[in-house]
């Protein structure tokens, strides 16, 4: 998708020169269109890439994601909760 794009905005700068045969881009287009029929879906390389990224990870142990607000929230104010009783019991 990305070469096809890329061919695609130079086609559009070159205009109606970029199509024809005096520049290699009307075979690149042409190429690169092959290739996404070839290559097969963006969402097979999507799934794909996105189960390699993910196996160097592991779900966290209680099933929320880390950076979950009202998760973050509660361990904050479990941590400081000292400081926290020192600030309000001022007021």
């Amino acid at each position: 998708a990305v070469l096809h794009d890329v061919v695609d905005r130079a086609l559009q700068v070159h205009g109606a020169l970029g199509y024809s045969t005096d520049l290699p881009l009307e075979a690149m287009y042409r190429f690169a269109r092959a290739a996404r029929i070839y290559d097969g879906p963006d969402e097979v390389h999507r799934q794909s890439v996105a189960r390699r990224i993910l196996r160097g990870y592991e779900a966290p142990p209680d099933g929320v994601p880390t950076e979950h607000v009202p998760t973050r929230r509660e361990a904050a104010r479990a941590r400081f909760a000292d400081l926290l009783e020192a600030v309000t019991s001022n007021d």
